[in-house]
């Protein structure tokens, strides 16, 4: 582990990752103006084949844009990766993030540029406060797990105090099994001859996973709202070129078909996570170790923490109002 870190501090590493994301940049520029190729070839013949070379390079860019660095990948994967959740959950808490960010790209130029006549240019400039606010629910998000699982981690020391048993002690070899609890399904550590419908004071060493009750899905809506409130810079460009060509509805379907592609690559990083994480905490299981107490909530209270410390880097490094590189170039 330690020889895995100093080699990604490296500046070996550094300069090439450096070098990476300034590819990145420039083919996302070079897609942006054969999006932009395609939407004034579509408004001037407005054919089938037209139609289809705009959709499939939207989806295409989507795919694209989303294998690129960004912190909606970085709040999905420490989200899946210390909480359990199931690979549908996974899957839907991707997709939806994907669909928000194109929604939020229309709403924002419905307005400002059909609403208000503003050009793509500033339409684009101004989605700095709506990324900062992205921010700041990030931000948000880690601090509300981080209390959460301070709070789990709290009841639990104190019912192991109100029992009486020291928080260490192990059960008999051979009387722990895996068993189903409904009706979250959960898979947890219990005795063979235990049963009980309520909270249990019996002295045993249980885990119970913290993410099985209702507020798991409030969080997920967190955590998509946090990501999808950052549109996509392709976009925004897309639909002001089809606002200034008179296809609207065009844009809105190339965003549409944007947001799927992205879709795509975000919950094939959910489903990665997802089964990671199955698949350590099995291997974990067969080496014999007892479950921790608690484990559940360290593991939500470090997911928490790295989001709320990515949240405070974005915001540290967001940058003022200004027209973003991407839009540089000689679409003005």
């Amino acid at each position: 582990m330690i020889a895995v870190t100093i080699l990604l501090l490296s500046p070996s590493v550094h300069h090439l990752w450096s070098a990476l994301v300034a590819d990145l940049m420039a083919w996302q520029r070079t897609l942006h103006r054969g999006l932009a190729s395609a939407m004034m070839a579509l408004s001037r013949r407005e054919e089938a084949s037209d139609w289809w070379d705009l959709m499939a390079l939207s989806m295409g860019y989507g795919v694209f844009h989303a294998l690129g660095p960004g912190h909606g990948k970085a709040v999905v994967a420490a989200y899946l990766m210390t909480h359990r959740a199931a690979l549908k959950r996974g899957l839907i808490m991707t997709a939806s993030a994907a669909l928000l960010q194109g929604v939020v790209a229309i709403m924002i130029v419905t307005v400002l540029v059909l609403g208000f006549g503003w050009l793509t240019r500033e339409a684009m400039a101004s989605t700095t406060m709506v990324e900062k606010a992205s921010f700041v629910a990030v931000t948000g998000l880690g601090l509300w797990l981080m209390v959460r699982a301070g709070r789990g981690l709290y009841r639990l020391r104190q019912q192991t105090f109100s029992s009486g048993a020291p928080i260490n002690k192990a059960p008999s070899p051979g009387a722990m099994a895996l068993t189903s609890v409904q009706p979250s399904r959960a898979s947890v550590m219990t005795p063979l001859n235990h049963v009980s419908s309520g909270p249990c004071h019996c002295g045993r060493t249980h885990h119970i996973d913290p993410m099985t009750g209702g507020r798991h899905w409030r969080e997920m809506t967190a955590a998509v709202v946090s990501i999808g409130l950052r549109p996509c810079s392709g976009a925004v460009m897309i639909l002001g070129v089809a606002a200034m060509l008179g296809f609207w509805w065009a844009g809105v379907l190339a965003v549409l078909a944007m947001s799927t592609g992205t879709a795509l690559s975000t919950s094939l990083l959910a489903a990665l996570t997802v089964l990671s994480r199955r698949h350590m905490a099995h291997l974990y299981q067969h080496t014999g170790h007892r479950r921790l107490p608690g484990l559940g909530y360290l593991l939500a209270l470090l997911g928490g923490t790295l989001i709320a410390l990515l949240g405070i880097a974005l915001l540290l490094n967001a940058p003022e109002a200004a027209l973003s590189p991407l839009m540089q170039g000689p679409l003005r």
